[in-house]
């Protein structure tokens, strides 16, 4: 067995999984968003680690009798967390990765020239996404940060981290290569933290976490109810994609959760886009790195929540299926909305733009609202989709006529057939609800010796359901155009 901790943007998991990646028990606990300011996102540090705690006890509290063999942690990424090394206080809150108060430091760097050495180094993207100009902001408007850290008396980290430091009662300072590889702040060319870009953003290079493999051994439990040793720590999207067990180049994923990532392997090669994607680290098992290329959606699921909380266009979940049901696919609608509410990122990365609906009329009603919504995922997927392929053409990688996917969003089956109509793919839905855990329970079962290698892993189980396009070319091409010009006006404001 394997316990696997899924810390999300908006809630807490734990998993228990068999050695066939079957999951036996699961508890998830959602936890507060803060908004101080318009583009800020806030979490408590203390709610993440408590409500992790809260749902691993769950799982061990029910399961007393089962011989639970390592603990595994996949987690958001780029969210930065800032606490004492002497006590493991938080010293504030958690800046999330979907934080944008960034933006002016990120536009005097790109002023400056800086963007091009980011991009060679990290290959991320100047942007207020990535966690080093977080960590830069936090430094410089928190003057006992600042004292602390001439005294050696900080630790910074994703929230990996953060649980790790906490789990092993302050024994173990880690990260993994993946969380690493999202900072602005690591080499993925000479696989380390790079002392330029840290001199670069002003970050002292001793309040970083020692960087280890994907399959690596983080220490041992010491404040949960049962001594679990931890083996295998990833970042969501790319456990996501070993969840998929996307381990070859050209596999690819798309994860649907608050936002929406797509990652294709590139093997060893570290691919460079010209097409506003991002190169990263995909993993690093057994001693060998391998690279991806992504896009990244901010607003997926975050849309129908939106639609929920804010709009209150319904009570619960389930109430979406009959709203949309009835037109789903049908081209006859005029509004399109543009969940830009912090800013589009790729492949457009506008982080001034806000979000917009277009087209309505007085006939125009929650329906309406809600199927545009819903069909923008499709339609962002679809844009990321092409720039993946344009980028990967000049390497010589060929994506598959399908695309593997998970996540919350895709339990919603007309929500699937309409990404197989837009992208005009097929869509290999996954029937495993937790392909994001399931991934890091694999490096979990790798780094312990459980499974040899990734050819030992035939018998891990995560099938998958098939949809195929159903749409007529001129009726998507006709979205598809509506769309772009959406996307442009929605820019043309900023």
């Amino acid at each position: 067995m394997f316990l696997t901790i899924d810390q999300g943007t908006t809630s807490s998991k734990a998993v228990l999984f068999d050695i066939n990646g079957q999951k036996i028990d699961v508890s998830q606990k959602v936890f507060k968003q803060i908004f101080p300011k318009d583009g800020w996102v806030e979490h408590d540090p203390l709610d993440i680690l408590h409500t992790v705690i809260q749902c691993c006890e769950d799982i061990l509290s029910r399961n007393l009798e089962k011989n639970i063999n390592s603990l595994a942690i996949t987690n958001q990424r780029e969210t930065v967390i800032v606490w004492d090394k002497k006590n493991g206080k938080p010293l504030q809150n958690a800046i999330v990765w979907q934080d944008r108060r960034t933006e002016e430091y990120c536009n005097k760097l790109k002023e400056k020239g800086l963007e091009d050495i980011i991009r060679d180094k990290t290959g991320l993207l100047l942007d207020p996404y990535f966690s080093a100009s977080k960590i830069n902001w936090i430094i410089k408007n928190n003057e006992n940060i600042k004292n602390k850290i001439k005294k050696g008396e900080i630790c910074v980290g994703t929230v990996d981290s953060w649980l790790i430091y906490n789990l092993t009662n302050k024994k173990v300072f880690a990260t993994d290569i993946t969380n690493a590889s999202r900072t602005s702040l690591y080499n993925i060319n000479s696989l380390e933290w790079d002392d330029e870009l840290l001199e670069m953003f002003d970050i002292p290079k001793n309040i970083m976490p020692e960087v280890r493999d994907s399959d690596g051994y983080y220490g041992k439990t010491e404040i949960l109810s049962r001594n679990l040793e931890i083996y295998g720590v990833a970042g969501d999207q790319q456990s996501a994609a070993i969840g998929q067990k996307c381990f070859r180049e050209g596999d690819i994923k798309s994860t649907y959760g608050t936002g929406c990532f797509v990652l294709a392997n590139t093997g060893e090669t570290i691919v460079k886009s010209d097409n506003g994607l991002i190169t990263t680290v995909a993993s690093k098992i057994q001693g060998q790195a391998s690279y991806a290329i992504e896009g990244s959606i901010f607003m997926a699921g975050a849309i129908v929540d939106w639609f929920k909380d804010y709009l209150q266009l319904f009570d619960k979940y389930e109430e979406i299926i009959p709203l949309i049901n009835e037109r789903f696919d049908s081209s006859d609608s005029n509004v399109v909305l543009v969940p830009a509410f912090t800013g589009l990122g790729a492949p457009h990365w506008s982080p001034k733009s806000r979000a917009a609906i277009f087209g309505m009329n007085r006939n125009t009603g929650k329906k309406e609202i809600i199927h545009a919504g819903i069909q923008s995922v499709s339609l962002q997927t679809n844009d990321l989709l092409k720039a993946i392929n344009k980028d990967l053409k000049k390497y010589d990688i060929t994506l598959p006529k399908n695309l593997k996917i998970d996540g919350g969003m895709v339990e919603n089956q007309l929500f699937v057939q309409n990404l197989a109509n837009i992208c005009n793919l097929e869509i290999q839905c996954s029937s495993n609800k937790e392909a994001t855990a399931l991934g890091a329970t694999i490096l979990s079962g790798l780094g312990s010796n459980k499974y040899k290698n990734i050819n030992d892993l035939d018998n891990v189980v995560n099938k998958s359901q098939s949809f195929q396009n159903k749409m007529e070319d001129t009726t998507r091409e006709s979205i598809i155009e509506k769309w772009n010009l959406a996307v442009k006006q929605t820019i043309g404001m900023v």
